[in-house]
This record gives structure tokens, C-alpha cells and sequence, in this order.
């Protein structure tokens, strides 16, 4: 019972937050352009923004991932408040079962998002998860960030953020990365490489944004 209060709770704070905020957009024409073709991808987004993503991929039945926790079970039932789907399992438990079934997922026709960086760090780090699941699902991976020029930062290992009523939030997608097979079978740490910058690229168009707010 407290978990599904909490759950409502979160649901109906980051909702009316939002209605009293601006957005802006950098790529949301990726998304289309992928839609238009069929394609599933994945949402790769830093850890601090899982609050939030939730709420910006509302009701598209987005697969996905929260821990195999306590803490999980919450972020769960967020995921399905908000209209998506979510998968249970993380790097440190669960890990092979929550990677069948996001592929398994994408494959039906499910995009989804990870947290690659989750669920425990280190901060803004790439793990190899979401290469593979790229990979196996044949799914591009789409960097997204999300910040506002005025926001709450919580004091957790990820830095937690939550935008501050009336604030400005930037919202950024990165163009579509789609993993070779021969190239991660030749150089695993340089796919790797490749795939954290386009995320702290993305960080920074939307930190550039921020600062002329």
C-alpha cells in the first residue's frame, strides 16, 4: 500500500511540475523520423534523469528497466503509472533475464530506455549492457538528457535532479548510434568510447542552452 501511494505521489508531483514549466526541444525529429520507418531504438539517459523520463516518454509503452530492489519496485510502479512497461533487473541482479526481455521487447515493436550508467554508478559512466542490447535487437541507441535552469538536486549517488516549478527545461536526443558486430567484437572499449561521448555531447547542448537561459 505505501509503495503504490508513493508511486501516485511521484506521479502527480513530476505532473503538475511540469504543467507549470517551459520545454524545449533539440531532435525531437528523430524520434519521428524513426517512427516513420519503423524502427524501435533505445533511450539511453544518465541515472540522475530517471524521475523524468518517465514522464517525457508517457503512455508510448516504452520498455523499461528498474532494479530487482526495493527501491525498484517503486521506480516500477512509476513506470506503469506513466503508461510504459517496465522490466526488472539490473547489471548487479537479474541482469541475463532484464536482457532478454528488453530485446525480446524492442523486437515486438517496444522501444526502450536504460539508465547505462545504473544502478549504481559510477555517475555518468557507460556500462557494455546497452551495447549488447543493441545489438541483439538490432535497435539504434538514441542518447537523451534532460535538465532546467532551476532544479532540485538530491544527495544520492547519482544526483537525482527534479526540476523547480516555472523553470525552463531542455530536453536533448542524440542522432541514432547503431552497434556493429564486427566492431564490438574487434574493439569492445572503442564502441564504448564512441557511445559515451555521444552522451556527454548531448549533456553539453543542453548545458549551452541552459547557461544563455
Amino acid at each position: 500500500m505505501k509503495l503504490l501511494l508513493f508511486s501516485w505521489l511521484y506521479k502527480t508531483v513530476v505532473s503538475t511540475i511540469m504543467l507549470t514549466c517551459r520545454v524545449k526541444y533539440f531532435g525531437k525529429e528523430i524520434e519521428e523520423q524513426l517512427k516513420k520507418q519503423g524502427q524501435t531504438w533505445i533511450y539511453a539517459a544518465w541515472h540522475e534523469n530517471t524521475a523524468m523520463t518517465a514522464w517525457f516518454i508517457r503512455n508510448e509503452k516504452v520498455a523499461m528497466m528498474a532494479s530487482d530492489s526495493r527501491d525498484g519496485e517503486l521506480i516500477a510502479r512509476g513506470i506503469s503509472l506513466f503508461g510504459n512497461i517496465p522490466v526488472r533487473g539490473s547489471a548487479s541482479k537479474g541482469g541475463a533475464k532484464a536482457v532478454k526481455a528488453m530485446v525480446k521487447l524492442l523486437k515486438q515493436g517496444h522501444s526502450a530506455a536504460i539508465t547505462p550508467d545504473g544502478p549504481r554508478g559510477p555517475l555518468r559512466q557507460l556500462q557494455k549492457g546497452v551495447l549488447y542490447i543493441s545489438l541483439m535487437s538490432g535497435s539504434p541507441i538514441v542518447a537523451a538528457h534532460i535538465a532546467a535552469n532551476r532544479e532540485w538536486v538530491f544527495p544520492s549517488w547519482d544526483k537525482h535532479r527534479l526540476p523547480k516549478p516555472f523553470s525552463k527545461v531542455v530536453v536533448s536526443y542524440s542522432a541514432p548510434y547503431f552497434v556493429d558486430r564486427n566492431r564490438l567484437k574487434q574493439d569492445e572499449a572503442a564502441v564504448m568510447a564512441e557511445v559515451q561521448q555521444l552522451m556527454q555531447q548531448n549533456v553539453q547542448r543542453v548545458e549551452r542552452e541552459l547557461l544563455q537561459s
